[in-house]
């Protein structure tokens, strides 16, 4: 009975399952009564199908909305080729490859299994003790050395080959030699063996299959490597990862399976010819090769992922510990800040330290780009900042000594926006804007005055001069600092908050506590960005002067 082809579902987070094409036409949608269904609301009920006129499978649009398209190329109507990738005109959805009727171990132990008696020849039965042997070392759990090495055993049995090698791609796309072993299961030094390297390279160009053989008799025409070692039988399988789809901006490409490494044999003697069974078994020792390369590669990276994550959740923890434990809360001050980061760990900073003769000064800085890198610079520019406004100098010269300090390090293409500011018992505010976003002071009366910026980042200009103004605030009089973050939070339809909405709050909020201010901006924001991925650090600092007291 011959083998239904079949499709490798790829679902959206990356779980892939096999489908047997066993109806035809085979029809593939969001509708419930497909042969394939695929739960995305971007794709058509009836999105394609698959026929079969004259036994040659092909895929055929049904007039989806996005259409289909097969290796990134749109299509009508497709003749199915192993290894074909399927998509939607979006990335973030379903993929199908066609892998065809390529049999998996299992099914070629299955085949051999149950076929009659009468046709269960010698070579069939030899065949199945092979397969049978890989299978079972593959369910083992042994390291991957072991493993491969049963592969390459396999595929000599299998070819009657002297001896086998498996050469692995290593990150630089250099063959490397993994394994290699002899018709006695014997392991040889790699140094002990010579392969023909023109059948490596037209294997490597191409991707494709070379098994060649001859009596001895007359020389193969392979290269002249092979007529060198006296080789009158040669056989090399690439090991392939099956292809992917890519999309730069609204492009949508196929990118070719990455190419694992390639299964070499061969022998002095001539070998007979290659039955169809014996390609087949080959093909898919080099199918299931894959997969175990892949499966340790992948498991390697899920290791090294979770020792990066650990490291970011400790990296996370610190950034955390070091923001102000509390915030000082006098009859004549009011002050709290939150901070939100974009990732694991965020590029903006701020802090709230005591001074003398009453007066408290505070600081929020936002760090150029996101990530570990912003993160890292974010945390030195919190303790120079802490320790340089401790020495009570002017404010001024306090942001050119940061300043310095970050230029002389050579922090390249990183710098950082700020505001300093310091406010006494009286009201008097004096302040540094570097580059930072206005921050908005919300009067009394309602009315609303912006703090803009007279100086240039931190970390661009060694010789930077850097400007301090003052300003007078009256009881209750409102300052809210913040990051850029706020006001270019976007929507879902990609809309920014921007300043006018942040004004809007601050002029209708009725409250006279800092904290219910910073809660219904909060409240504001999100309601605005109806649950859109969060694109920037957001961080806020609300600062309330209350008034001398009587």
């Amino acid at each position: 009975m011959a083998r239904a082809p079949r499709i490798m579902v790829v679902e959206p987070g990356g779980v892939r399952r096999e489908v047997a094409i066993t109806a035809l036409p085979f029809r593939i949608g969001r509708q419930t009564g497909n042969e394939l269904t695929l739960r995305d609301s971007r794709i058509s009920r009836q999105q394609a199908q698959i026929v079969a006129p004259q036994g040659i499978y092909v895929l055929e649009d049904a007039g989806s909305r996005h259409g289909t398209f097969v290796n990134g190329q749109k299509i009508i109507r497709h003749e199915l080729q192993a290894k074909d990738t399927i998509d939607f005109g979006m990335s973030d959805s379903y993929q199908l490859i066609y892998v065809g009727e390529t049999a998996s171990i299992e099914e070629l132990i299955q085949r051999v299994e149950s076929a009659p008696p009468a046709q269960q020849g010698s070579r069939e039965l030899y065949h199945l003790g092979v397969l049978l042997d890989v299978a079972r070392t593959m369910g083992t759990g042994l390291s991957l050395e072991d493993v491969l090495t049963t592969v390459v055993d396999a595929a000599i049995q299998v070819t009657r080959t002297e001896r086998g090698v498996l050469l692995q791609a290593n990150a630089a796309g250099e063959l490397q030699t993994m394994v290699v072993r002899d018709a006695h299961r014997g392991t040889l030094r790699a140094d002990e063996v010579q392969v023909s390297r023109s059948v490596l390279k037209r294997v490597v160009n191409t991707r494709r299959e070379m098994i060649v053989s001859d009596t001895g008799d007359n020389p193969m025409s392979a290269g002249e490597s092979v007529a060198r070692l006296e080789l009158h039988t040669v056989v090399a399988i690439p090991i392939e990862k099956l292809p992917t789809i890519e999309a730069v901006d609204a492009t949508i490409t196929t990118r070719q399976g990455e190419l694992l490494g390639v299964l070499y044999l061969d022998s002095h003697t001539a070998v007979t010819a290659f039955s169809d069974l014996d390609r087949e078994v080959l093909r898919t020792l080099a199918r299931e090769c894959a997969t175990v390369i892949e499966n340790a590669r992948l498991f390697a990276a899920s290791r090294a992922k979770a020792r990066l994550d650990h490291e970011i959740e400790i990296a996370s923890q610190i950034q955390r510990h070091l923001l102000p434990k509390s915030f000082p809360n006098s009859p004549t001050l009011e002050i709290c800040g939150t901070t939100l980061a974009c990732l694991s760990v965020g590029g903006d900073c701020f802090d709230v330290f005591e001074l003398s003769a009453g007066r408290y000064g505070f600081f929020i800085g936002d760090i150029s780009g996101k990530g570990i890198s912003a993160a890292l610079l974010a945390t030195l520019l919190q303790g120079v900042f802490f320790t340089t406004a401790a020495l009570e100098i002017p404010l001024e010269e306090t942001v050119a000594r940061v300043n310095k300090y970050l230029c002389e390090r050579g922090i390249e293409e990183r710098y950082a926006t700020l505001f300093y500011g310091v406010l006494d018992p009286s009201g008097k505010l004096e302040y540094v804007n570097a580059g930072h976003v206005p921050p908005l002071l919300r009067r009394g009366d309602g009315s609303l005055d912006a703090l803009a910026a007279e100086s240039v980042p931190v970390g661009m200009f060694a010789d930077a001069v850097f400007v301090s103004s003052t300003i007078q605030l009256a009881p209750n009089d409102v300052l809210v600092i913040y990051t850029d973050g706020v006001t270019e939070a976007s929507n879902i339809q990609n809309e920014l908050f921007d300043e006018t909405r942040l004004r809007t709050i601050l002029q209708a909020f009725q409250g006279t506590s800092g904290n219910d201010l910073a809660r219904e901006i909060t409240k504001g924001m999100r309601e605005f960005t109806q649950g859109a991925p969060q694109a920037d650090d957001i961080t806020m600092l609300v600062v309330t002067h209350r008034g001398t007291p009587s």
